[in-house]
């Protein structure tokens, strides 16, 4: 091969991988979080507001990336994830403006007190992490730091978790999202309390109905019921809340006083039968967590 056609060639590659390395640079959106700063005892929740605007359109077949929110004890060390999908399809001009729950769960242990970072980020599959347009700091390559957050010592007041005998042992969960469960047994109801609740404020509950899977698992109903469904009701508020079908539910309790405990009853119309396990189980409770204060919408 002449050598200028050799040269032609490698400054052509080298070009492309120019190219390449300044597209992972250039911004596909804008990004803004708040609050600046956050305190987070457990086992509290806070709402985390994210406002994204999408502003250029992002490679194929990645019209819905996940927005990844890592709380760090350092930079690159993550003990807990909250990542989520984007609550709609990427399309230039559209805006996204929504909250998400950062918390420390009644099921999971503490964390040790001390500062840690909160941060955020956007990519996708097979395209990797992409950067944005934002006054945060870069805590790590395309990574953005959303808020100091300040983990005080346990009190050893704060409200805790008392299961009924219709629940199984805790079981570790998958990930850094979700640490630990707890699985109902059978199609029996079962309650927790929780408490002492110092003043108003909102519970937060994660249920999860498992899905039917040809080799692992198999939903046995009620008589006369067609899906499975589970009932939750508060002796706080009065609330009763009824999900249904194979998924996981963010449900919100407002508590309007103090109190020393509330207790939550958990109703299932189903069981599931274990290919890999003897016990039948239903329902799981994936997260429980309180936020002190007004029971309505946080500020935004």
């Amino acid at each position: 091969m002449p050598r200028t056609l050799i040269v032609g060639c490698l400054s052509f590659a080298v070009a492309l991988f120019a190219a390449a390395c300044g597209a992972g640079r250039t911004p596909v959106g804008s990004l803004e979080v708040s609050p600046s700063a956050i305190e987070l005892a457990w086992p509290q929740f806070v709402d985390v507001r994210v406002r994204l605007r999408a502003e250029r359109a992002l490679p194929e077949g990645a019209r819905r990336p996940i927005v990844f929110l890592h709380l760090l004890d350092e930079p690159g060390s993550v003990v807990r994830t909250f990542d989520h999908g984007l609550p709609g399809e990427w399309a230039v001009g559209h805006e996204f403006d929504y909250s998400v729950r950062v918390l420390l769960s009644a099921l999971a242990e503490p964390l040790p007190a001390g500062e840690y970072l909160l941060s955020i980020g956007l990519y996708a599959p097979d395209h990797g992490r992409f950067a944005l347009r934002t006054d945060a700091d870069e805590v790590a390559k395309l990574e953005y730091l959303v808020a100091p957050v300040a983990v005080p010592a346990t009190d050893t007041s704060a409200p805790r978790a008392r299961f009924s005998d219709g629940w199984l042992p805790p079981e570790p969960g998958a990930d850094r999202q979700i640490l630990a469960r707890r699985s109902l047994v059978g199609g029996t109801a079962g309650t927790v309390e929780f408490g002492p609740l110092a003043g108003p404020g909102t519970l937060l509950v994660r249920v999860e109905i498992p899905e039917e899977t040809r080799d692992r698992a198999r939903v046995e109903l009620a008589a006369g019921e067609s899906q499975p469904k589970l009932r939750v009701a508060s002796s706080c508020g009065g609330e009763q809340v009824e999900v249904s079908g194979a998924g996981g539910f963010d449900l919100d309790f407002a508590v309007s006083e103090a109190t020393a405990a509330c207790e939550l009853v958990f109703a299932p119309n189903f069981q599931i039968r274990w290919r890999n396990r003897a016990e039948a189980t239903s329902a799981r409770l994936a997260v429980l967590a309180w936020r002190p204060g007004s029971s309505g919408a946080p500020p935004p």
